[in-house]
């Protein structure tokens, strides 16, 4: 068995373009203005996260890469929207402040549908809760209550805030290295999905 100190901390996701990176950038100094300080998330650091593996021994990077490549044969590429604003777990004690997803969402729900199954054949546990998609765009760790009042105080939970589509060709596994500085995330491998004609 491997030591804990060799193992990588490993998830899927899809990678998002520079458009939608720029208003992530635009959106987030918008929300800092009228919002009490929270963790913002650095824009080139947020992904639409599909699956989070944990930790995992590297010689296996191969073996997941092999399991989900024919998801790509059997899937088509598709768009989805990014709009609408909310948080986890409730506006009271928010934890997580996110940019929603809509459109095209049974095509990205299949596809998670088609990740969990080809981890399950190699051990990897079943998610636990209905997928919901998102975009993490901070992190509330501290006066949460008061993070939330502020939210419903301006009305920024009810705004469309829309960042335009997301064009869904493939996704990537990426290792993430946390430090004192936040989390580095360095992609292992690609899995395009067939075709490449998005679904509109």
């Amino acid at each position: 068995m491997a030591n804990a100190t060799s193992m990588i901390r490993v998830f899927l996701a899809v990678e998002l373009s520079s458009d939608i990176r720029e208003k992530i950038v635009f959106l987030q100094q918008q929300l800092q203005a009228t919002l009490p300080p929270i963790n913002w998330v650095r824009p080139e650091s947020i992904h639409l996260t599909l699956k989070f593996l944990g930790y995992v021994e590297p010689s296996r990077i191969s073996q997941l890469l092999s399991v989900l490549e024919p998801i790509g044969k059997k899937q088509n590429g598709f768009s989805i929207n990014l709009q609408g604003l909310g948080v986890f777990p409730n506006v009271n004690r928010p934890r997580i402040f996110w940019v929603g997803v809509t459109g095209m969402t049974q095509g990205l729900k299949a596809l998670v549908f088609e990740i969990e199954a080809a981890l399950d054949s190699l051990g990897f546990p079943l998610a636990d809760k209905p997928y919901h998609p998102h975009l993490t765009l901070a992190r509330i760790k501290r006066e949460n209550a008061i993070v939330g009042a502020a939210l419903v105080e301006n009305g920024i939970l009810q705004t469309d805030q829309p960042l335009g589509t997301l064009t869904i060709e493939g996704f990537l596994l990426f290792q993430s290295d946390l430090d004192s500085s936040g989390a580095t995330y360095t992609p292992l491998g690609t899995v395009r999905l067939s075709g490449n004609t998005p679904e509109r």
